[in-house]
């Protein structure tokens, strides 16, 4: 099969659909599917203008959209219908309702406009929780929904424990510096908290100069040297950042499926999040805390964890990375992805997985 992805960016700073489209794309070439990329004018993917998006497009069994709301992705969606191409829709945790609510207005027409009609017009829409799934349903779009997680890649090899048995344990958060991820509540149960040999770390990338909110919490309560802002990180350095972790704090108000998440448990390192990501799991098997999103409720999590050994947070720790192996890993994933796009290209026995 001949599969387009499209995706407004795959700049490493557009945070999880950057990763998640590289890594479907990566995934699916290793199984032999012919795969292009395609984004806005930038870095990192092919480029198309508008206008010969639907003549380009007519060449691929399936279109897979990634991304909402923008003018790419609506403009996808146009050129598939035009060009008679079937093209699944990940809406990639924008209509998740505390995403809905922001910009509120502007979206409530964009829903009237544009954005129902082009999610009916789809084969399928992507999810990648049962949470997003019933929320996609509560806002009345009657189209076969793809209950397929985000696929991890797990490293070969875990930190010793020795190199968590410092003088200073480290409590890492990884993601957008944004709104939405909690940091201010985090500040805010930290400085109650202030728990001795601990710091932590604060990793990600500005978005539309929130950094500098959080900057003023954190010297407003005097925490400049426990608390540390170090902007984006990639690659290897990414890695030994976890490498270095005891502990992964996500206090979010809103995850269709929290990459970052999975991605510490593979580094065998536990997770605090809150109800606002899909993470039950994290409580069922014993690998971190599944909080309501409140100040009260995340320190009482942090005051646990800070309390445990180094050896009981790493049991925890690997708890959560057999998670990740046994359900989050990339050749079960992948195989959904080709069955949805065989179904809904080639006509081929509908998946287990589809909800209705």
């Amino acid at each position: 099969m001949k599969i387009l992805l499209a995706t407004p960016s795959l700049l490493p700073d557009a945070g999880g659909p950057s990763y998640s489209v590289k890594s479907i794309e990566r995934n699916l070439e290793e199984n032999s599917c012919r795969v292009t990329a395609l984004t806005r004018k930038e870095r990192g993917g092919e480029y198309i203008g508008p206008l010969g998006r639907r003549k380009f497009i007519k060449d691929f069994d399936v279109v897979h959209n990634f991304g909402i709301w923008t003018p790419f992705n609506h403009s996808i969606c146009v050129a598939a219908n035009k060009a008679g191409v079937p093209h699944v829709y990940s809406p990639m945790g924008m209509l998740e309702p505390w995403a809905l609510g922001q910009k509120k207005l502007k979206k409530q027409l964009g829903w009237l406009v544009y954005q129902r009609s082009d999610l009916e017009d789809s084969a399928a829409i992507h999810v990648t929780s049962t949470l997003e799934a019933e929320h996609v349903m509560e806002l009345g779009v009657r189209v076969p929904i793809a209950l397929i997680p985000h696929g991890m890649d797990i490293p070969s090899r875990l930190p010793s424990l020795e190199n968590r048995e410092r003088i200073m344990r480290t409590a890492l958060f990884l993601s957008r510096i944004h709104p939405k991820k909690g940091l201010l509540e985090l500040v805010d149960a930290w400085s109650m908290l202030r728990p001795s040999g601990w710091r932590v770390i604060i990793a990600g990338s500005d978005a539309d100069g929130y950094g500098a909110v959080v900057d003023d919490a954190i010297a407003r309560h005097r925490l400049q040297d426990c608390i540390h802002m170090i902007g984006p990180v990639w690659g290897e350095d990414k890695s030994k950042l976890y490498c270095s972790a005891d502990l992964f704090v996500l206090p979010t108000h809103s995850e269709n499926f929290g990459l970052v998440i999975p991605e510490a448990l593979s580094y065998g390192v536990p997770v605090i999040t809150t109800t606002g990501a899909p993470w039950h799991e994290l409580q069922e098997k014993n690998s971190g805390w599944w909080i309501q999103p409140t100040v009260p409720a995340l320190m009482q999590a942090l005051e646990e964890a800070v309390s445990m050994s180094p050896s009981k947070l790493r049991m925890m720790g690997l708890n959560g990375r057999r998670l990740v192996e046994e359900k989050y890993g990339w050749q079960a994933i992948i195989q959904k992805h080709i069955e949805l796009y065989r179904w809904i290209a080639l006509g081929q026995t509908r998946p287990s997985f589809i909800l209705d």
